[in-house]
């Protein structure tokens, strides 16, 4: 089947749903210039430092780093909210804010990402989940409290970007030990959560899922693979955007789209419009 037939397909299943649920993952983020760090090569250009003392990204996005590399820990984050900051959220982030508010009755976002770019292009925030946490809120590293925080400032440390060391670290408002984010990383027993994002996530899932929208998942983190196929096994249907066609292993859908995710949200806007029309 060509391209723009299956394109169709996949408008004309989105179009006939009144209830979404869009699953986004580091694939998403990636025409936004945010790196996925699954390339190693790539990981180890931006970080050149990290190479020589083989700390590779899950070794530094790890609470263990915080008590034992906490130079190199914050430098590492310091850097992604530079790079986040720097670059924004593309057209396609906009597409989903879109078709949340004004085409279908009910939508939720449920992202892998840490970067922020949902709420920080506009997306309602009771119809987000940011499963693995923000980058933009702070929690303490003991932690002392359950408590987190927002902090959009950038710089937010010091940062060497020649020994990729940060310094003048956040603390925490309520006990001056040292801030970290409030991410889910590996191995993390002291993430915070988020329990209001985690109600709204419970509620939207009380009603029936008519469709799934997969974009940019990686085997490496299935979280929100598993999500699209607990939603298949209930009677909706997934579409799957992926350059990877390996990335359609875990659900083998038939409505998958090898494209870009901003390539395939700007085409399926079009062609979605059109149907409704």
């Amino acid at each position: 089947m060509d391209s723009s037939s299956q394109l169709l397909r996949c408008a004309k299943v989105l179009s006939m749903a009144d209830s979404i649920l869009i699953l986004t993952s580091a694939g998403m983020s990636a025409d936004s210039n945010i790196p996925t760090f699954r390339d190693k090569e790539g990981y180890w250009k931006n970080f050149p430092p990290f190479k020589s003392k083989g700390l590779e990204a899950q070794d530094l996005a790890n609470p263990w780093a915080f008590e034992h590399e906490l130079e190199h820990a914050w430098a590492f984050y310091e850097w992604r909210r530079r790079n986040a900051n720097e670059n924004q959220p593309h057209p396609g982030y906009h597409i989903l804010n879109r078709w949340v508010d004004e085409v279908y009755e009910n939508a939720f976002i449920h992202t892998t990402n840490t970067d922020g770019y949902h709420l920080r292009s506009g997306a309602p925030a009771d119809k987000v989940k940011e499963v693995h946490g923000s980058m933009w809120r702070l929690q303490c590293t003991r932690p002392c409290c359950d408590d987190y925080w927002d902090e959009p400032a950038v710089p937010l440390c010091d940062l060497d970007y020649d020994t990729m060391k940060a310094s003048n670290f956040p603390l925490c408002p309520q006990c001056g030990a040292v801030a970290r984010p409030h991410i889910l990383m590996f191995g993390d027993a002291q993430y915070t959560g988020h329990p209001e994002q985690d109600v709204n996530f419970s509620r939207f899932i009380q009603n029936p899922v008519d469709a799934v929208l997969l974009i940019g998942s990686s085997g490496a983190v299935p979280t929100n693979d598993y999500i699209a196929m607990h939603f298949r096994d209930q009677g909706a249907s997934v579409v799957n955007i992926n350059l990877d066609p390996s990335a359609n292993t875990l659900l083998r859908t038939e409505f998958m789209l090898e494209m870009p995710g901003k390539a395939a949200l700007e085409s399926l806007d079009q062609a979605i419009t059109s149907l409704r029309n």
